[in-house]
């Protein structure tokens, strides 16, 4: 393959350092904005080249030393753990490169009248920040050996075995050796994605700021050999477990998470205090990886919700899991329509009203595109609304609804800055203006950056 030297300029939304070469835009992963690097070229397309670095000729400015011993290094043998993509950047330059992300999306994407983009807010931990973790199992090179745990490899599926990390908690990093060794103990055969033969995909925990901890084995149907042994064996080696289940994921797919979840034993969920506010999260449920950066995401979108001392009598949650939204925004506002398609999360959101004495918020189970049109057209009087859209952002259907007269402001949560970009410069060409843009770092030494933007009718 060719080999090239490339000066590094900027950060790209997907994580990867953006440079030229003779008039062509090169694509390199565990880059730093300023590096002059000797890279191979690993695809070629048409607009554009993909290539791995093989040596940093000169750091840039924002280069540091990874904490994560699985993070890439060129001069080291073997896979890199696909987890963190940013380690190498200190927390300075990550910051700038997201709010830089950001902008660009909005200036690429939106084609309306933008809004300023504010300074990033960093999270409150940079370390050891994350409450849940899906890992994958997969069967060792040598057959003698235990099963793989761990990361995948940057762009690919090949595992790298995982002791430690950083971004995790200690007790969920204590859980998972736990359970591949009682997985090689019970004789329990990791999942094979070449064959579909296996049994055991993936390990899921979810923990809290109490030191507790939920866990789930994913499994490929819904036997479950030598059960009792292993519910006894994890209670005994973690008091701080309570809950277990198991998740049946029959499809051959890269879908982590089936639709069956079968409780072995314990709590129906896992308790978290964000704030100031208590909640339950079945292990289905959403709930933001980061507890205490996600207290600063709340209390953003309350200020936008209210901003200009506004106090609309009826906001709508679209997309609102378990309701920690609804309830944040409830005490300034008139009454809180919840919509969400999980069942189990609209659940949670019941209870966790309850249990935080939040009564003016009702919650509607079933898909937004039906239910927020509407919810809309029963609305007396003028509204806002709060969504916090997957990844893909928000469905045509729902667009449209948030442009009925109705709607005066609406919030807008995203974790994905281009499908972001996007709905905006829809919702702005349809009559309601971006204001204000605040990003938020809720996954430290990664490219991913939560956003909450305001818009306001016209």
């Amino acid at each position: 393959m060719e080999t090239l030297t490339v000066r590094i300029e900027r950060m790209a939304p997907e994580g990867s350092g953006i440079g030229r070469v003779q008039g062509r835009v090169v694509f390199v992963p565990f880059a730093a904005a300023g590096d002059l690097l000797e890279v191979e070229v690993t695809a070629a397309k048409p607009t554009y080249l993909r290539a791995r670095i093989l040596r940093v000729l000169e750091p840039g400015p924002g280069r540091v030393m990874p904490r994560c011993p699985l993070h890439f290094d060129p001069s080291r043998s073997g896979p890199a753990c696909g987890g963190c993509d940013w380690q190498h950047l200190d927390g300075e330059r990550q910051l700038q490169a997201k709010r830089d992300i950001v902008a660009d999306a909005l200036k690429r994407i939106a084609k309306t009248g933008l809004a300023p983009v504010e300074p990033v807010l960093p999270s409150p931990r940079a370390w050891t920040y994350r409450n849940k973790v899906q890992v994958p199992f997969g069967r060792a090179p040598d057959p003698g050996a235990p099963a793989l745990a761990g990361f995948y490899s940057a762009g690919s599926h090949r595992i790298v075995p995982l002791e430690e990390c950083p971004v995790q908690t200690d007790l969920s990093v204590r859980i998972l050796r736990r359970v591949r060794d009682l997985a090689a103990g019970l004789g329990w055969r990791p999942y094979e994605e070449d064959t579909g033969r296996g049994w055991l995909r993936h390990l899921f925990i979810r923990t809290n700021s109490e030191g507790q901890a939920l866990v789930a084995i994913v499994t490929r149907d819904e036997s479950l050999p030598r059960g009792s042994e292993f519910v006894r064996e994890a209670r005994s080696s973690f008091p701080q477990v309570v809950g277990l289940y198991q998740n049946v994921q029959p499809l051959r797919t890269s879908v982590i998470l089936g639709p069956v979840w079968k409780r072995l034993w314990g709590s129906r969920g896992l308790k978290e205090r964000v704030g100031r506010l208590r909640f339950i999260c079945s292990p289905g449920s959403f709930l933001q990886v980061n507890s205490e950066a996600a207290a600063l995401l709340y209390d953003q979108a309350l200020a936008a919700l209210t901003e200009g001392g506004r106090a609309f009598p009826l906001a709508f949650d679209v997309y609102c899991g378990v309701g920690a939204i609804s309830l944040w925004i409830a005490g300034r506002t008139g009454r809180v329509v919840g919509i969400e398609g999980s069942r189990t999360a609209v659940q949670d959101a019941i209870l966790n009203a309850r249990a935080n004495g939040v009564r003016n918020v009702r919650f509607l189970a079933g898909r937004a595109e039906g239910l927020l049109a509407k919810a809309i057209r029963e609305a007396a009087g003028p509204a806002a609304a709060v969504v916090d859209p997957p990844r893909g952002g928000l469905t045509p259907p729902v667009l449209r609804g948030l442009t009925a007269r109705a709607i005066e402001r609406v919030v807008y949560v995203s974790c994905d800055p281009a499908t972001f970009a996007r709905d905006a410069g829809y919702l702005g060409r349809s009559g309601l203006r971006l204001r204000r843009v605040q990003p938020l770092d809720l996954f430290p030494q990664t490219s991913h950056v939560e956003i909450v933007a305001l818009l306001d009718r016209t």
